[in-house]
C-alpha cells in the first residue's frame, strides 16, 4: 500500500489568544514582583548606606549592593531565557508571563534569604 504523495499539511495549533485570566495573574505577580523587587532594594540601599555612614573611613556601600545584583542579573536572564525557551514558546505570551510570575516574585525573597544566610 502506497501513501500518497501530495501537499504536506501543517496541523494549525488550536487558537491560544491571551485570556483575560492570564492577563490578570501576570498582572498580578508582576505587580508583587516589582512591589518586592522595589523593597529589597530600598533594604540594600539603606543596609549600604549605614554600613557607609559607620564605617570610620570613607567606603562605598558599592561592595555590599554587588552580590543581591549579579543575584538579580542572572535570575533575569534565566527568566529570559525561559521565557523564549522552544518548549515553551506555545502558549500565548500572557499564559507565559503568568507562568513565569510566581518565579519572579521569588527572586527578592531568596535574595533576601541569601543576605541573611551569608552575613554570618
Amino acid at each position: 500500500m502506497s501513501i500518497p504523495q501530495g501537499p504536506v499539511r501543517v496541523a494549525k495549533p488550536r487558537d491560544l489568544a491571551d485570556r483575560p485570566v492570564f492577563v490578570t495573574l501576570a498582572g498580578i505577580f508582576w505587580g508583587c514582583a516589582a512591589l518586592l523587587t522595589a523593597g529589597v532594594t530600598a533594604f540594600f540601599l539603606l543596609v549600604g548606606l549605614l554600613l557607609a555612614a559607620d564605617s570610620t573611613g570613607r567606603r562605598s556601600p558599592l561592595s555590599e549592593l554587588w552580590t543581591p545584583a549579579q543575584q538579580v542579573a542572572v535570575s533575569a536572564v534565566v527568566l529570559l531565557g525561559l521565557y523564549f525557551a522552544p518548549g515553551f514558546r506555545r502558549p500565548a505570551a500572557m499564559t507565559r508571563l503568568a507562568l513565569l510570575g510566581p518565579l519572579a516574585c521569588a527572586v527578592p525573597v531568596f535574595v533576601v534569604l541569601w543576605a541573611y544566610a551569608t552575613a554570618a
